[in-house]
This record gives structure tokens, C-alpha cells and sequence, in this order.
């Protein structure tokens, strides 16, 4: 992999890990242009890095409060990650088999984008029939659960829990806030489980193209969160769903062979 390629991986990365479209399932068709023949999850895993860096950045007040103040929040956090780790210790292998199947990733972005599209009229229809929930230990679990469904590519990772949430009723920012701090464990859980390889390429002399990808992703995902918040106000949050309608049916057609 060259610079520009990591770079490129990396800005792909920090748009689809925030805006609900699915980062792993853009990232297996980008590799899959580029001709890469062997998997890519390490550098991958570490391109999830890079956009934590900008959750953290973007959130840093947040956080501090969170271990000064609120604890609640923490609670939440803490009780939401285990079932996702849960289901990510469980099904790690299934999906990273799946990371190879661009039939899949397309079917799974289409399950994301009608999944969107439900919990755009499920919010709609807490704003204007009922008033909004508080998160709850209940609500977190559920999200939990809708985070680690989406170690399969082509499951947005984002798109699962923020959707989740608003189903559940809770206000936009607050299901864009928790769903990107729920990231934050989820991610370095991910990093440790790849910990060897990561550090395998990285002396390797792949440092320079692991840290470009990283810092493109962090970047950019800085600038996607903050784009977010704006579109999530607007009531624009169904456009991701036909957006991954869109991409997944165009990647299945492509996908699936021809009859004979």
C-alpha cells in the first residue's frame, strides 16, 4: 500500500465511521479497487483509531465531565460495551470471513439503509406523538447489542446505534453524543484484539502509511462530526438510508454473477 492509498483510505474512513453509511463496508470496496488481494483488517483496525483520536478531540469536555461529574454517563457507556464485546469475542471470525464478500457488504448496506430510513419516522414520530426518553439502562443495552451486530461489514457501526437510540427516543444530540463516546471502548477493544499485527506492520516499515491513514481519518472524522450535528438538525437523516440502499443494491448487481 502507498501513502496516497493510506490517505485515501483514511479519508473514506473518517466520513463513513461518523456519517451512518458504514466505514468497514466502504473500505472492503475501496480495497477491492485498488487490487489489494489479501485482507487489510490491521491497517483498518488502526484507521479506527484515528477517527477515536477525533472523538476524543471533539468530545474532550464531554469526557472530562464524564469521569468528574456525570458518572451516570459512564455507567451507560460501561454497561452498553458489554454486550458489544460480548457479540464481538463471538462472531469476530464469521465476520472477518464476510470482510472478503462484497455480495454481503452490499446486502448489509442495504439492511443499514432501511433500518436508517425506520428510524428517521421513528423519530419523527417521538417529536411529535410523545416526548423524548432518557437513555436508561435498558436503551444502552439495546444499543450495545445494535453495535456489536455491527462488527459485519456493511453494518454501519454509527448508523446501528444512532438509529437504535432514536427508536428508543432519545433526542438527536444526545443519541449522536452517546453513540460516538460508545465508540471509544468499542474501538480500542478492537485495536487490542489486532494489537500483534498492527504492531507486526508497523515494524515492518509500514509506521509512515499506518500513521498518514490515521491522521487523514482523524481529520476528517473532526470535521464529519461537526457536519453531522448540522444534518441530524435538519431532519436530513433518512438520506443516509437511501444513500446505502442505493450503494448496496448497486453493489449486489455488480456482485452477483451472471446465470449461465
Amino acid at each position: 500500500m502507498t501513502i496516497t492509498q493510506a490517505v485515501i483510505s483514511g479519508v473514506l474512513q473518517g466520513v463513513t465511521e461518523f456519517f451512518p453509511v458504514s466505514s468497514s463496508g466502504h473500505l472492503v470496496l475501496l480495497h477491492s479497487l485498488f487490487g489489494f488481494k489479501e485482507e487489510m483488517l490491521s491497517f483498518d483496525v488502526f484507521l479506527h483509531f484515528g477517527t477515536i483520536l477525533s472523538v476524543v478531540i471533539f468530545f474532550h469536555k464531554d469526557i472530562l465531565e464524564m469521569f468528574q461529574k456525570d458518572m451516570r454517563l459512564l455507567k451507560f457507556i460501561i454497561v452498553a460495551s458489554v454486550p458489544t464485546f460480548i457479540i464481538g469475542i463471538i462472531f469476530k471470525d464469521v465476520a472477518e470471513n464476510f470482510f472478503s464478500m462484497p455480495l454481503v457488504v452490499g446486502s448489509s448496506l442495504i439492511i443499514t439503509g432501511l433500518f436508517l430510513l425506520f428510524a428517521s419516522i421513528w423519530a419523527i414520530y417521538w417529536k411529535i406523538v410523545r416526548r423524548p426518553r432518557p437513555l436508561g439502562v435498558k436503551n444502552s443495552i439495546a444499543i450495545g447489542i445494535a453495535q456489536g451486530i455491527s462488527v459485519l461489514p456493511g453494518i454501519s457501526r454509527s448508523g446501528a446505534t444512532i438509529g437504535t437510540a432514536l427508536i428508543a427516543g432519545l433526542d438527536e444530540a444526545e443519541a449522536l453524543k452517546f453513540s460516538f463516546l460508545l465508540s471509544i471502548p468499542a474501538v480500542l477493544g478492537a485495536n487490542v484484539l489486532k494489537v500483534r499485527q498492527i504492531y507486526g506492520n508497523l515494524i515492518s516499515g509500514d509506521t509512515v502509511v499506518f500513521l498518514a491513514g490515521a491522521i487523514a481519518a482523524a481529520v476528517t472524522g473532526f470535521l464529519v462530526i461537526k457536519a453531522l450535528f448540522g444534518i441530524m438538525r435538519k431532519n436530513l437523516f433518512f438520506l443516509f438510508g437511501i444513500y446505502c440502499i442505493s450503494i448496496g443494491a448497486a453493489v449486489v448487481i455488480l456482485s452477483t454473477p451472471p446465470l449461465p
